[in-house]
């Protein structure tokens, strides 16, 4: 008879519970880092943008196609660009952050795979070393009367 370990059993169990348990805080951990990463980003890129966009009606300014009574088409064409330009970098850093995001749950369901599949492993251990036990017991049977 193949005796099971019911203490190995629950240490096993425990470390299993904790292993998915720092493993989900550490997922949770990266997910707010991604987030504060991106904010920090949006931010900067913003920044940026608002410090060059004096410098960019200034040039159209300087070569006579944009101020008092002027807006030329290049001029409006400009800023349409800088516009544009500021929005696709900002949706970059979004895509980057949902990409990071979505990785980051994909981790998260494989560590809740990997701790259901630890569990279900030490469940049917378990019950294999019950069902060997009563088929040893059951041997015994005819003695006992």
């Amino acid at each position: 008879m193949a005796d099971f370990d019911y203490m190995g059993y629950n240490q096993k169990k425990r470390a299993a519970g904790a292993g998915y348990a720092s493993k989900t805080a550490a997922n949770t951990y990266a997910q707010f880092l991604s987030q504060q990463r991106g904010a920090r980003k949006k931010f900067d890129i913003q920044q940026g943008y608002e410090k060059q966009a004096p410098k960019v009606v200034g040039s159209f300014t300087k070569r006579g196609l944009a101020g008092p009574g002027v807006q030329s088409g290049i001029y409006q064409k400009g800023l349409t660009d800088f516009a544009t330009q500021n929005f696709n970098d900002l949706a970059d850093v979004d895509r980057e952050q949902n990409e990071e995001m979505q990785r980051s749950q994909f981790e998260q369901a494989q560590t809740k795979a990997e701790y259901d599949q630890q569990i279900a492993e030490l469940e049917a251990e378990k019950q294999a070393s019950i069902a060997q036990a009563a088929a040893t017991l059951s041997a015994f049977k005819p003695f006992l009367s």
